[in-house]
């Protein structure tokens, strides 16, 4: 017995008819071949297809050779961090949450970082930096603003799984395009309606993943971009003057968030070639990954925290970059005076314009 087949309508969803040689949609009035049909349901299979992430088994090193520089381990009561150092530090505070008696401690061998993005940016210019920010809180209570605390900034070299890979994707998205005109009647709206797909290959390199579970991983994506052709192959001296945060997230924990960051990534890339609709949802995508690396580095960032009205508001500013990551405090004083001032002006103007009307 022969089996009927039936076919949707791309664009609505409604039934096809045959008429004549197309088939036709009475819902929406679209036409279309039956090659045209056969193929958007070969691209619409492609994006319900099962996405498939293959990353590579990260082999670590672990230091051989500890006389590149006498490193030290310090541990924070307090959090918890372990933290790795130049044996020469004098006193330290944490980076993460402004505990000052961190335990020094001997350094024992540890996984040694493949790569390093050097600090570029001193602490006088963070520090600069952090403090030019402060126009973008107008409201920031005086306080705040204490050069002793701000001075207790910290350079540390966060941790960070990068993650390199090739990607296939293919995507679909139900997209519209109005278009409205008038004439000396009427106002008219015309609403066209499509199916978009868009399939192909784009590689990754560099997309990180901070190894930490004391770094705030909205600060650190926040705190992004770096600029990975400073990246050299590690050695201990870098870590001369700073602090270096030992991961406690693994590479295979990190795996999940990088593959999210890829796929999203991707999508995004794909959603910048359709230009030309007024609206564009995706609809179904199906993302590989192939040929995937791990490797494990450190990057620059320089860490603050301030106590304010019994809170710790916790500061990154990128050591490579200058840019700067954190959440003020608002003094409601300040703001409550501004607002008045303004809507005092607002008046005091009100008054001379009607004023200058009945005169």
């Amino acid at each position: 017995m022969d089996t009927i087949q039936s076919y949707e309508c791309p664009c609505c969803s409604d039934a096809l008819i045959f008429i004549g040689e197309t088939l036709h949609c009475e819902s929406c009035g679209n036409d279309f071949t039956l090659d045209v049909i056969q193929q958007l349901s070969e691209a619409e299979g492609e994006t319900q297809s099962a996405s498939k992430y293959d990353w590579g088994h990260y082999k670590p090193r672990n230091y051989e050779d500890n006389s590149e520089i006498n490193l030290a381990n310090y541990n924070c009561p307090s959090c918890g961090a372990e933290i790795t150092g130049d044996d020469t530090l004098g006193s330290t505070v944490c980076p993460y949450c402004g505990q000052s008696t961190i335990v020094k401690g001997q350094f024992e061998g540890t996984l040694r970082p493949d790569y390093i993005i050097p600090f570029k940016v001193n602490k006088r210019t963070a520090m600069a930096a952090f403090e030019g920010d402060f126009k973008n809180a107008p409201f920031l209570p005086d306080a705040f603003k204490n050069k002793k605390k701000i001075e207790e900034m910290a350079g540390v070299y966060v941790p960070f799984w990068m993650f390199d890979c090739d990607c296939n994707a293919a995507i679909s998205y139900n997209a519209e395009r109005v278009t409205t005109w008038s004439d000396s009647n009427y106002n008219y709206t015309k609403t066209d309606y499509f199916k978009l797909f868009r399939s192909g290959s784009v590689g990754f390199a560099n997309i990180p993943v901070d190894g930490s579970e004391k770094a705030d991983d909205a600060y650190m994506e926040a705190v992004e971009p770096f600029d990975y052709n400073d990246a050299v192959e590690f050695h201990g001296a870098y870590l001369s003057g700073y602090l270096a945060d030992k991961y406690d997230v693994t590479a295979e924990e990190s795996i999940e968030r990088a593959n999210e960051r890829v796929k999203n990534s991707t999508i995004s890339v794909f959603s910048d070639t359709t230009n030309g609709y007024t609206t564009v949802i995706p609809e179904n995508s199906s993302v590989s990954f192939s040929n995937g690396k791990i490797r494990y580095s450190l990057l620059p960032v320089w860490m603050l925290n301030i106590k304010y009205m019994n809170k710790i508001y916790q500061f990154a500013i990128n050591g490579q970059t200058g840019k700067v990551v954190g959440e003020y405090p608002i003094d409601n004083g300040k703001k409550w005076r501004y607002f008045a001032k303004v809507a005092g002006i607002a008046y005091a103007a009100a008054a001379a314009v009607v004023w200058i009307l009945l005169h």
